[in-house]
């Protein structure tokens, strides 16, 4: 028991070692990211000061051009008479913005109401101040027409394009005595290009803002000369946080200055963070081994003599040895309850034999059922397999077997009907020799008549000399008997011959009737033949058609077992960019073969772009080429890229591109471009 509860024990060792060194790592962890928390809102307080100072700097210098010139006896005479001419001898607009850096001036009654002057304009005078600036009652809070000479009153105002830093005087004559003329208002757009050259000037990129930041991950207020500055900070990602400078606005939201920058001091704090993970991590295996090791040591020295009595006893199997130990401590005990146990084995050791047997029996019987269970399901689950693929591979052999006895059926009928068009043929042929032979006939059959009806004119006339020859022997008398006996003969004969011209007229003509009947049946039968040959040449025509069919049913087959075999495939097929991409146009060229041609860009990312040409390219996927990437403001980059697919359509070619061998700088310079797209297209 002891040694079990010792075992036991080793893995509590890490039960306590391990929560340990994790609640240090978490304090670790917290105060180092409480410290660098603080370093990074000290970095992002330094900025906002820097943009503050810049501000300041920007609101005194045209504070102290404002002060100059609102004490003035020009200027004063020029708010009190509002010449425009004199306004502008005073105030040039061309010089006050390009050398003071004044993008504009106005002189107002003291109800705020403008009398001369304006914004500097495209050309040489003024041009006059938006409506939504110059109304009176805006421009009267922009100055203190009862201020002290020299006192300014500066601030920022918004409009709808952009936003102007004023500072607003009463307008006193050259002894700062007197009553004040009106006021002079003096103005600087903070458009993008100066909100630019300010974060210039302290080393930040500033941006202005689109829109306000109603929170953020911190806030802080600085005092300045504009007033209190909200300053904000966005944590934007890992990497990156936003800093937002809100100055107040004499009407309307406020104007916010924003100020992108990288956290090093974020990502120090995580590399720290991993690195004293791992040393932490170190530490405790270490730690957790070494612990380990000690507990094991001396376990081994307690229980050493106890171990190897027992690995005998227990090799042996002689359930007569015992420990004996003499040690009256914890390990004596030990040894005692062993030497206990032992005896009990030895008594128990035939009922635990036959348990063990019935238990090895039981195990074993299980063991069986288990494996004829598994048998079952796995015959059960290839009968399923096997009868899915075999009534899928069934139905396609039945399909491709139909397939190719149809394309025989129709290979033996085009055969026959062939065979059939040429007998019809020769039975035409052989119908027109018997027709022409009939025809013969009939000729033949009606030179024949003629031949009886010379005979019936002879045997006719042979008849009259009969006659004739009869009554020359009567006339004769006695002496023409002879020649009577004659003439009656003769006269027989004629007799017997008309009777049988006759009979041969009739047959003749009998001939002729039958010869015209079988003309007419040859001919209906040579009709019908050429109508069979018709029907056969149709049903030729059908059968080749049928087997075109056929033949284009198996192309069809054979494409969907290929595309069915091809499935497992599909997911390897699908062409996604991971990378962003943004819509772009302009002209581009493409090299390839040792020419240039060129090209429309439809979309572009870091990884690819979408390009269309009316040029007939010979471009296949996997060809590799050469492309020009203009970019905006910068000149074009020279990539070398992988045709990813290529449609034509309509005369137009659609090309998707993949850039390979991209640096990182270009790659940069891509990135730069594609987020500065987004973000205007936000």
């Amino acid at each position: 028991m002891k040694l079990t509860r010792l075992r036991k024990g080793f893995p509590l060792v890490g039960v306590v070692v391990l929560p340990v060194v994790a609640l240090g790592l978490l304090v670790q962890h917290q105060f180092t990211a409480t410290a660098f928390d603080r370093i990074e809102a000290d970095r992002v307080l330094q900025d906002a000061q820097r943009i503050r100072v810049a501000l300041d700097y920007e609101t005194r210098s045209l504070s102290d051009y404002g002060a100059a010139k609102s004490i003035w006896d020009s200027s004063f005479t020029d708010v009190r008479t509002a010449d425009p001419a004199t306004f502008e001898e005073d105030f040039p607009p061309r010089d006050i913005r390009d050398v003071f850096g004044v993008d504009g001036v106005v002189s107002t009654g003291p109800d705020g109401t403008v009398r001369v002057g304006g914004l500097v304009g495209a050309g040489t005078g003024f041009e006059a101040l938006p409506a939504e600036l110059a109304r009176p009652a805006l421009l009267k809070q922009l100055f203190d027409v009862g201020g002290e000479a020299g006192s300014a009153r500066c601030g920022v105002v918004r409009t709808s394009t952009i936003p102007f830093l004023y500072c607003g005087f009463a307008s006193y004559p050259g002894n700062g005595a007197g009553e004040p003329a009106g006021g002079l208002i003096y103005f600087k757009a903070l458009d993008q290009a100066r909100v630019t050259a300010l974060g210039d000037q302290v080393g930040l990129p500033v941006t202005l803002a689109r829109q306000t930041h109603a929170s953020g991950d911190r806030s802080l207020t600085l005092p300045s000369r504009l007033g209190d500055l909200k300053v904000t900070t966005d944590t934007l990602d890992e990497d990156r946080v936003s800093v937002n400078v809100s100055l107040p606005a004499a009407a309307g939201s406020p104007v916010v200055l924003e100020t992108v920058r990288d956290r090093p001091v974020h990502g120090t704090a995580a590399e720290t963070s991993r690195a004293m993970l791992v040393l932490a991590a170190v530490t405790a295996a270490v730690l957790l081994g070494a612990v380990t090791m000690l507990v094991r040591r001396g376990i081994r020295r307690q229980v050493g003599a106890l171990r190897r009595t027992a690995e005998t006893v227990v090799a042996s199997g002689d359930l007569t040895l015992r420990v004996r130990s003499g040690d009256h401590g914890e390990i004596g005990a030990l040894g005692g309850v062993i030497d206990t146990m032992l005896g009990r084995i030895a008594r128990l050791d035939a009922d635990l034999e036959r348990a063990n047997a019935a238990r090895e029996e039981q195990v074993r019987l299980a063991y069986a059922q288990r494996q004829l269970n598994e048998q079952e399901a796995r015959r059960r689950a290839q009968e399923v397999i096997n009868a899915n693929v075999s009534t899928i591979m069934s139905e396609l052999r039945v399909v491709a077997d139909a397939t190719a006895e149809l394309l025989g059926a129709a290979g033996s009928i085009d055969q026959r009907v062939s065979v059939t068009d040429a007998i019809s043929h020769r039975v035409i042929e052989q119908a027109r020799r018997a027709s022409n032979t009939t025809a013969q006939l009939g000729t033949s059959l009606r030179k024949v008549e003629g031949v009886a009806h010379v005979i019936s004119s002879v045997a006719a006339q042979t008849h009259l000399l009969a006659l004739n020859a009869t009554t020359e022997a009567v006339r004769s008398g006695e002496a023409g008997k002879g020649f009577s006996l004659v003439a009656r003969e003769v006269k027989e004969l004629a007799t017997a011959t008309t009777q049988s011209t006759d009979e041969i007229t009739a047959i003749i003509r009998s001939l002729e009737h039958n010869a015209a009947a079988m003309a007419g049946a040859l001919t209906d039968m040579t009709g019908g033949v050429g109508d069979l040959g018709a029907a056969a040449a149709q049903v030729t025509t059908i059968i080749q058609q049928q087997h075109s069919n056929v033949g284009l049913l198996k192309e069809y087959l054979e494409r969907a077992i290929h595309r069915i075999s091809t499935m497992e495939d599909l997911t390897k097929q699908l062409e996604r960019r991971g990378a962003p991409r943004v819509a772009v146009s302009g002209t581009t060229q493409i090299r390839t073969g040792g020419q240039s041609h060129s090209a429309q860009l439809l979309d572009l990312s870091v990884s690819g772009t979408l390009c269309s040409t009316v040029h007939d390219i010979p471009l296949q996927p996997g060809d590799l080429l050469e492309i020009d990437i203009p970019l905006r403001g910068e000149r074009p980059l020279t990539l070398r890229a992988g045709v990813v697919h290529c449609r034509r359509s309509d005369g137009i070619t659609e090309l998707g591109l993949c850039f390979t061998d991209v640096s990182s700088a270009a790659m940069d310079r891509i990135n730069q471009y594609v987020m500065a797209a987004l973000m205007e297209e936000d």
